[in-house]
């Protein structure tokens, strides 16, 4: 059995305290735009609250129309995150996950009325008192927030409300961080079923596993396919432990390249629909200050697009590229929650 290993939140997506402090380096072409996030985000609104009963949200993708939203959340008096759907106008939000066991990284399927999420619902040491190891989630170490590489972290399908789960992955070892492609055919995900973490592919159904990267002896994940199908982006630390670069590369794993080179934490790497452009998370202004990043892959043109002195990380675009969502610690109380801009996309990009 491989070992309950854990790395820092963001390796699966989350991040709400900060990491070590570090020496950070200014990037190439960086641009810092002066009328700050006015000129490319406009009406701003806060989705998720304490309210909803949630201690913290975040990591948020849009359906395929843009109407609705799923998310991860931890329940009050829970330790552990859930997956909850919501309008994006506001509402009720609705738990669609078995409510056992600690969930992540949930994804609308394009085309079809289903979900994708990872659960430890399926750990046999929950029912266990005996077990010889706690159920792993996250917990706090020190100053950090650690999330474990559960063995028994899988990938479900589901129909959107929940109904219907049906488990792709069946492998020893922690599979999770899914996405389906564009058309729906194939999802990209992130596994250490060989001992190391790597990006893999498998069609929807969860058949025709292919691995994509061969890093060995460090963390790859967060893939997300581009939307032609062809390439796959995502977040490594292969130069140094827990400090992420971004890469792209095709999906056959050939023409890898590195897109970011500093001495930051850079990471959630997402697509706009452009194909060309993609928005992510960087500690380039202090590790206590993550901000979000335009960056066109071609030109490696960088421009900032958050301005707040708390956390700002896992940026996503709705379909049409007219909305950005991501977690933000900004709101009242600072909490992590799930905050929604109309977008406008920045010439050159």
């Amino acid at each position: 059995m491989h070992a309950f290993n854990t790395r820092p939140l963001w390796a699966v997506g989350f991040l709400f305290i900060v990491m070590a402090s570090a020496t950070v380096l200014a990037q190439p072409a960086l641009k810092i735009d002066p009328t700050q996030e006015a000129s490319t985000l406009a009406n701003i609104r806060q989705l998720t609250n304490e309210g909803m009963g949630f201690t913290k949200a975040g990591e948020a993708y849009f359906s395929p129309d843009g109407k609705k939203v799923i998310f991860q959340a931890v329940p009050k008096e829970e330790q552990h995150y859930q997956i909850y759907t919501i309008p994006t106008a506001g509402g009720k939000p609705k738990r669609v996950s078995t409510g056992r066991g600690a969930c992540t990284c949930a994804f609308f399927h394009p085309t079809k009325d289903r979900i994708l999420f990872a659960s430890t619902h399926e750990d046999p040491r929950i029912a266990d008192p005996d077990a010889e190891f706690p159920v792993p989630g996250y917990k706090r170490e020190g100053g950090n927030y650690r999330w474990d590489f559960n063995p028994y972290m899988e990938i479900y399908q589901a129909n959107a409300d929940g109904s219907s789960l049906v488990k792709l992955t069946d492998a020893l070892g922690y599979d999770a961080e899914g996405a389906y492609s564009k058309d729906g055919k194939t999802i990209a995900f992130a596994s250490n079923r060989t001992g190391h973490m790597n990006i893999y592919t498998m069609n929807a159904d969860g058949t025709n596993v292919k691995q994509v990267t061969h890093a060995d002896g460090c963390y790859n994940g967060g893939p997300f396919l581009s939307p032609d199908g062809k390439r796959i982006v995502f977040r490594a630390d292969r130069d140094r432990k827990d400090y992420l670069e971004i890469y792209v590369i095709n999906v056959d794993g050939t023409g890898e390249v590195k897109l970011t080179t500093n001495d930051a934490v850079n990471w959630a790497p997402y697509w706009h629909p452009n194909g060309k452009t993609i928005v992510f998370t960087t500690s380039l202004h202090g590790h206590s200050n993550y901000e979000v990043y335009l960056m066109n892959v071609d030109t490696r043109t960088f421009r900032r697009v958050t301005h707040s002195r708390k956390f700002d990380g896992l940026p996503v675009f709705s379909n049409d590229g007219k909305m950005l969502m991501w977690t933000s610690q900004r709101g009242p109380g600072g909490a992590s929650h799930v905050f929604v801009a109309d977008f406008k996309l920045p010439d050159g990009f």
